[in-house]
């Protein structure tokens, strides 16, 4: 299944606590849970339309975090 941004945006909304921040003036898209970051993902643009599908798989693939998947969006 290909994700596209509308799926990316559904599993935010299911999973509040994951947020999703560019760092400042830079291609660097950190993953945040609860003030913490988790994940730091270097990306060719600031895009995230553009990275849907590697930023979902990259969240879900984490071992340790606890989030909502719902599933119509399970592999």
């Amino acid at each position: 299944m290909s994700i596209n941004y509308d799926i990316l945006q559904d599993f935010l909304r299911c999973n509040k606590n994951i947020k999703l921040k560019f760092r400042e003036n830079s291609n660097i898209l950190d993953v945040i849970i609860f003030n913490d970051v988790i994940l730091s993902l270097e990306l060719s643009n600031n895009n995230i339309e553009e990275h849907s599908d590697m930023i979902y798989n990259s969240i879900t693939n984490l071992d340790g975090i606890t989030m909502y998947i719902p599933k119509i969006y399970l592999k």
